[in-house]
């Protein structure tokens, strides 16, 4: 499960005729929408999880429902790249607003507390697209009045460079309260006085955490080192380092 975002009210409805799947997840991207993709078979019917998911969503803005048969051969590009194939249905997938799949869950686990938890925050959006392609990332959680804040963003600048910019600098104000449970999702559970890094290799797993600035060399380090277990941003709990 992902993160929770208040939206500003504007209601979400299924997308019907509107031409195939993937053309409504190539408009929603553009629109920078949240999709919420009720899925089924022929054999199956999706209303009662279509009528959870639009009652869920219905006070969110940027917000769309999209609707897919696994049995309708236009889709089956789609059934093979989400590894739909066997999958129990009806069920709901959830992509965020820059068209990455995120993750799914089946109609008994679809509550509107539960969609609204998983819905990504702006900055956890881009972290996972970074992610998504191989980058690692540098999460600065700071704020402009904090002593440490622009050595902090110069550091990370240095160390991106370093990387021959194959990384991505990703900046989380402390007072933006849409990203309250981001900073919780990055295991931080302090209210911080100055500026926190995290470092996201490219497996998806925090690498490094630094609540002083760290040098260059160890910044860069943390990024680039590969480990063989750990926690992604969405699946961190207390334990995780």
């Amino acid at each position: 499960m992902l993160l929770a975002i208040s939206l500003s009210t504007m209601s979400c409805s299924a997308e019907k005729n509107n031409g195939t799947v993937k053309e409504q997840l190539s408009k929603a991207k553009e629109n920078g929408n949240t999709v919420f993709m009720v899925v089924t078979d022929g054999k199956t019917s999706a209303e009662k999880l279509t009528q959870l998911v639009t009652e869920a969503t219905k006070e969110l803005s940027k917000a769309q429902i999209i609707q897919m048969n696994v049995d309708d051969e236009k889709n089956a590009e789609l059934l093979k790249e989400y590894k739909l194939g066997g999958a129990p249905m009806p069920l709901m997938l959830l992509f965020s607003d820059k068209g990455l799949m995120l993750g799914g869950m089946v109609e008994a686990q679809v509550t509107k507390e539960n969609i609204i938890n998983a819905i990504p925050t702006p900055k956890y959006s881009e972290i996972t697209f970074a992610l998504s392609q191989g980058k690692p990332v540098l999460a600065i959680v700071s704020n402009s009045k904090f002593k440490s804040d622009k050595v902090a963003k110069e550091i990370c600048s240095a160390a991106k460079k370093e990387m021959a910019d194959k990384a991505e600098i990703i900046v989380i104000d402390t007072e933006d309260v849409k990203e309250s449970k981001l900073i919780e999702m990055l295991n931080i559970k302090v209210k911080l006085e100055d500026s926190f890094i995290v470092a996201i290799n490219g497996q998806g797993i925090m690498s490094g955490r630094f609540d002083i600035v760290p040098t260059q060399a160890d910044l860069v380090a943390a990024a680039t080192k590969v480990v063989q277990s750990g926690c992604a941003p969405g699946g961190c709990g207390p334990t995780c380092d």
